[in-house]
């Protein structure tokens, strides 16, 4: 499923926060850690050649020391390949993913900028949007996990845009031994009640609402092509991002497996969709499946 995951690390402990998770991936399988870290260009320094050169060599050996000393720490260090980059930490980071067939990014939501900076603007948000492949992003906000996770939701609204993010999160079920948890939203019109004829329709209307998300959310589960998983229909209603966040707090999941964007289209991207608001206000992990 994941042969290759890619662990983006800066040298500090909110960074390195993403490596729990990663090696759950790859734990009894085939798949293989890449620890990358990407060293800046001393620009300033560009005026010596050769004193420019040295404080890049001197930038990548450090760079390799630390990521050796990590790869040791690891419970199957040889199951870890480690590399250096020098320029930025986004543009490195995404062309490695696309010429390595990376297949997953691992990363935490910031790092040695510490909790003040957000994925908005971010190296974590760009790599969210561009990578080729989907980007796991631990928020460091969140309590630490022990363990693999064994509840995970994905919230899907009938479009197939969204459903793209079924086949990994079935996989990640399927290998994890986790429950997978189907979440369909309904949002409420808000219209203008004055009579209690008026309040009877709204109800049917809301109620054909759910029975049809329900309906449909239950199509897909009958249909899975994977038995083992336990499979779960849930129907949420209210603001769409709030009614998501809200769900995973108060039933404990671990992880949210969501697609870039879903009914709106390809116009809409993760920046002011439903999936950024998620991604910075979850209680757990968020997968984000770039749609293709």
């Amino acid at each position: 499923m994941f042969s290759r995951i890619l662990v983006p690390l800066d040298g500090s402990a909110l960074a390195e926060s993403a490596l729990s998770l990663a090696e759950q991936f790859i734990e009894g399988s085939e798949g293989r850690l890449i620890l990358l870290r990407v060293v800046p260009y001393f620009t300033v320094l560009a005026a010596d050649p050769l004193l420019y050169e040295e404080m890049n060599r001197l930038g990548e050996d450090e760079a390799l020391a630390y990521l050796r000393s990590i790869r040791n720490e690891l419970p199957d260090p040889g199951k870890a390949d480690i590399v250096c980059q020098v320029g930025s930490a986004a543009d490195s980071i995404l062309q490695y993913s696309i010429e390595n067939d990376v297949d997953l990014i691992v990363m935490s939501s910031h790092g040695r900028s510490g909790i003040n900076r957000w994925v908005y603007g971010s190296v974590a948000e760009r790599i969210m949007s561009q990578a080729p492949c989907p980007t796991l992003i631990i928020n460091a906000r969140q309590s630490s996990q022990e363990g693999a996770p064994s509840k995970i939701l994905v919230p899907l609204d009938g479009s197939g845009l969204a459903e793209q993010a079924l086949h990994p999160a079935l996989d990640l079920a399927q290998l994890l031994d986790a429950e997978l948890y189907l979440l369909s939203v309904t949002t409420s019109g808000e219209l203008r009640i004055e009579t209690a004829s008026e309040a009877g329709a709204f109800a049917d209307i809301e109620n054909g609402e759910v029975v049809k998300a329900k309906d449909y959310l239950q199509d897909l589960a009958e249909n899975l092509d994977y038995q083992k998983v336990n499979c779960a229909v849930e129907i949420a209603s209210g603001s769409v991002a709030e009614a998501i966040m809200d769900y995973a707090a108060e039933n404990g999941m671990e992880l949210i497996i969501m697609s870039s964007h879903g009914r709106t289209g390809l116009k809409r991207w993760v920046y002011g969709s439903v999936a950024e608001k998620v991604l910075r206000g979850a209680c757990c992990a968020t997968m984000i499946v770039r749609n293709q």
